[in-house]
């Protein structure tokens, strides 16, 4: 038997054995591959060259497979299949029975916002798949990050990304202003002078121009006052109930804490923009099925 090199082998013939096989007919295979009769001889008569066995001979009904031909068809349909669904960008993404961890860089509010949504649609569609939530790392290595698939996503309001990254809008962030209940403060837009006047408890975001309330307010030329710097969201209704300072929440969270920590929320004392979550990711997984359905349940947990 001749020994094959699959470097050199035309996988064309491939194709043309399998239609054989299926058809056990030369003129049926061709007119099914859209090829002259011949053209088909001649593919047939280079595959058995190449594998130094007739593959079909003729039968009384047709072309019947040699044991040989009948050795190399389920290896040779599976190949082609295999090949066929790279070419198609691989198989669908099954949540019931998929074994699969995606690992997702994003601060704390993001996951008091969206993880437990998230976790829920899992339990029940996606037992397979798991969540790891890991801190937001340094905006100058994240595209090296999402590129090499160390993260899958990166959940976080605007930032400047490097080339190769994708996003897409996950929300937009209605903000409120919180304070003591005991307060009185009249239900509706916040005092605009308590609020100038109140020290307030502000997260520490590092950003250059100041975060969206301190814009709005400059803008007007208007100042707050900052009692307290903090680096998590969830600690700020807690120095508010202690303190009576100010703080200004997603309102999706400040709905929770308000009850448990004795405060209002109120609209802010002038119209402050919403805020964007954006889902980030690496071009290179555009076409992962396993990422798309991640943002879908994302945005779905919102």
């Amino acid at each position: 038997m001749h020994n094959i090199n699959t470097k050199t082998l035309d996988l064309n013939l491939l194709v043309v054995f399998a239609t054989l096989w299926d058809t056990r007919n030369v003129t049926r295979a061709g007119e099914r591959l859209a090829l002259s009769q011949s053209a088909v001889s001649h593919a047939l008569r280079r595959l058995r060259e190449r594998l130094d066995d007739e593959l079909f001979v003729l039968g009384s009904h047709g072309l019947v497979p040699t044991p040989r031909a009948t050795e190399l068809i389920a290896p040779v349909r599976e190949a082609l299949e295999k090949i066929d669904q790279a070419l198609q960008g691989g198989d669908t993404f099954q949540p019931a029975t998929a074994q699969r961890k995606f690992r997702i860089a994003a601060g704390d509010f993001v996951e008091f916002l969206i993880l437990p949504r998230l976790i829920q649609h899992l339990s029940l569609e996606a037992r397979g798949v798991m969540i790891e939530v890991i801190p937001l790392p340094p905006a100058n290595g994240l595209s090296a990050l999402l590129e090499s698939g160390e993260i899958d996503l990166v959940i976080n309001t605007p930032i400047t990304v490097g080339a190769g990254l994708r996003h897409e809008l996950i929300t937009a962030i209605e903000l409120v202003t919180m304070i003591w209940a005991r307060e009185g403060v009249p239900p509706g837009r916040f005092p605009l002078d308590l609020y100038l006047q109140r020290p307030q408890v502000m997260i520490e975001l590092h950003q250059r121009n100041g975060n969206i309330i301190d814009q709005t307010l400059t803008a007007q030329g208007l100042e707050r006052r900052i009692g307290a710097l903090v680096q998590n969201f969830m600690v700020m209704p807690v120095i508010a109930a202690q303190t009576g300072y100010i703080c200004n929440l997603p309102k999706l969270i400040a709905q929770v804490f308000a009850d448990n920590f004795g405060l209002t929320w109120h609209e802010p004392p002038v119209d402050i923009p919403e805020p964007e979550l954006v889902a980030y990711w690496h071009s290179r997984y555009d076409a992962d099925p396993g990422l798309i359905w991640l943002r879908e349940r994302v945005r779905q947990s919102i």
